[in-house]
């Protein structure tokens, strides 16, 4: 799966709230954000993250330097402010890379930059060296520039080489040319070669030489730098409000970390096919090691263990060689393929992002799975990830199910959104008192959730000062009834629905056309119908801004409930909503 610009927001606005003692579930961090950006609502917002609109500009690495210190810095190009400025090598490599929140730093301009960037790409060194310089030096750096013009605006690219450049512009046009009509299959502009063959010049030609509304730019340009403002710019980068301390980098003469000691025969060749000798093998994860060395099981070092279970899956026929056909696993899941016992385990977290369980579970239970754009595990079928999501629904009893979670139950795969209450601190009510009203509202809902073969789960105190209600709906189930995530909305608020809770009744009236007027003619049956599952999942907001006789609530004479001679009428008509979805908010208001 891709980033999440909105997942990494929220981490960063629920890591200061915490710092500042201000802790808040994910439904609340939501909300605060909606305002905070200037949408209506929680629905707004996570569709504009889904859009892009909430995608800050990517941080452009220039090279690394290394300072006289011992320490490396990344030279970096912030595109709003048309500036460079420096990060920490060892703050990229430790805290970047380790904490999502940061992913999307400020810069010393007042810019929020997404460096993701500075994880994905080899920085290049550059020439010029810090070692040695006066304190009144300048470092002059080249600069390779390109710009690609399109109908939504521009694509800068500035990089230390002429080949770093034409790698990014490159992977511009591998990423649009088959978005581009002029290279659809079936025009004339298509050449019939594998495009994954080309170099980087070759595409680059390919792809701006063809008649389209894209043209590419090239300059050279040197970036100056006083020695100084360096070092000014990275102590600004570090004295950050939102990155943590650390400690300083040793010396750069200090002797490299040494490799493990090794005793196993084949350690060495496993060590050898890894990106890094510090990366855990994706079927034994580093977690299992040293769960087996606290239950002292085993005294081996980690890649020893590694190959002795290699070699044991191999002589009980445990399908090593299969192993290597599957995808990694990310290192905070366990595949346990012989350790699940049919309980709850959670597949997806609350940024719809892979939680638990891998391929070899998957496999042993007969379920499907995908894999991400990393190559990595994700234990959703494309299908079924349409219907998760960082979105929920407001119920009309208070409570908001939350759509990004997905577990395992009983072997199978189920949609788990979860209702999470707070007790017991500020504007919250007591324990018992929460207990019960979840406890109440799962028995009302759980007999049309095990209908359809779900099942409705109560956990007390879980997690931390809360209850949880998870209602597990079947994956089957939903790709039957449901083509988007909005129809799955509507479904499910149908299946949650409060049996006392007020109604939303729409009115149709049917016309004929006499002249250029319309005229009100009798109805060929019932004029009415409930569309409250429809008003709920379409959230507050967009449900009151709903105009009678008008193009925004023509529509609603095709919902379920609708009479089937008011989805067939062929002539004029209106519908009468607006009045009523203001009375049902405002009977929510009152009881709430």
């Amino acid at each position: 799966m891709k980033l999440k610009s909105l997942s990494v927001h929220l981490d960063r606005l629920e890591k200061v709230l915490r710092a500042r003692g201000l802790p808040c579930k994910r439904h609340q961090s939501l909300e605060i954000a909606a305002a905070a950006f200037g949408y209506h609502n929680q629905n707004e917002l996570t569709a504009a993250g889904k859009a892009g609109d909430l995608n800050p500009p990517m941080a452009e690495p220039i090279g690394e330097v290394a300072l006289p210190s011992g320490e490396t810095i990344i030279v970096v190009r912030d595109p709003v402010a048309n500036s460079a400025y420096a990060l920490d090598n060892a703050f990229v490599q430790q805290v970047i890379a380790e904490q999502r929140a940061e992913l999307f730093g400020p810069t010393p301009y007042g810019h929020l930059l997404n460096l993701s960037r500075l994880l994905d790409d080899a920085t290049v060194p550059l020439q010029a060296s810090l070692v040695g310089l006066s304190s009144d030096a300048v470092i002059e750096i080249p600069l390779f520039i390109a710009e690609v013009s399109h109908k939504h605006g521009d694509n800068l690219y500035v990089m230390a080489t002429q080949e770093a450049v034409d790698a990014e512009v490159a992977d511009y046009c591998r990423s649009s040319l088959f978005n581009d009509r002029t290279f659809r299959p079936g025009n004339p502009a298509e050449t019939g070669d594998d495009f994954t063959k080309l170099s980087d010049k070759e595409i680059i030609s390919l792809y701006f030489d063809s008649p389209h509304e894209e043209y590419l730019h090239t300059s050279t340009d040197t970036l100056r730098v006083p020695l100084p403002l360096l070092r000014q710019i990275l102590g600004i980068t570090r004295g950050a409000a939102s990155q943590p301390k650390r400690e300083t980098r040793p010396a750069a003469n200090i002797a490299p970390k040494p490799l493990p000691d090794t005793t196993h025969p084949d350690a060495s060749q496993l060590i050898a096919g890894i990106d890094s000798v510090w990366d855990d093998h994706p079927d034994y994860p580093s977690e299992d090691w040293q769960y087996e060395v606290g239950n002292g099981d085993t005294r081996r070092g980690y890649w020893d263990w590694v190959a002795a279970k290699l070699e044991e899956a191999e002589n009980e026929g445990d399908g090593a060689e299969d192993a290597s056909d599957l995808p990694p696993v990310q290192k905070w899941c366990t595949d346990d393929a012989e350790g699940y016992a049919g309980g709850l385990l959670y597949t997806t977290n609350g940024c719809a992002e892979v939680a638990h369980a891998g391929p070899r579970l998957f496999t042993k239970l007969g379920l499907e799975w995908s894999v991400d754009e990393h190559g990595f595990f994700y234990p959703l079928t494309e299908k079924e990830s349409r219907f998760i999501g960082e979105d929920g629904i407001e119920l009309p009893n208070g409570f908001w199910p939350h759509m990004a979670y997905s577990c395992l139950y009983e072997g199978r795969k189920f949609a788990c959104p979860s209702i999470e209450i707070g007790y017991g601190r500020d504007n919250e009510s007591d324990r018992e008192t929460v207990l019960r009203q979840l406890k109440t509202f799962a028995d009302e809902i759980r007999p049309r959730i095990e209908a359809i073969g779900g099942h409705v789960i109560l956990e007390e105190d879980e997690p931390d000062t809360s209850h949880t209600l998870l209602t597990l709906i079947p994956f089957d189930y939903i790709v039957r009834n449901a083509v988007e995530f909005d129809d799955w909305k509507i479904k499910l608020a149908r299946l949650m629905m409060p049996n006392d809770s007020p109604k939303v009744i729409a009115e149709f009236t049917p016309q004929v056309w006499v002249g250029d007027q319309t005229m009100v003619v009798d109805p060929q049956g019932d004029t009415t119908w409930d569309i409250t599952p429809e008003i709920v999942a379409m959230g507050r907001q967009k449900a009151l801004e709903l105009q009678d006789d008008q193009h925004n609530t023509d529509d609603l004479r095709y919902t379920l409930n609708a009479p089937k001679w008011v989805q067939e009428w062929e002539g004029p008509f209106y519908i009468e909503v607006s009045d009523r979805i203001a009375a049902f908010y405002e009977a929510l208001d009152k009881k709430a």
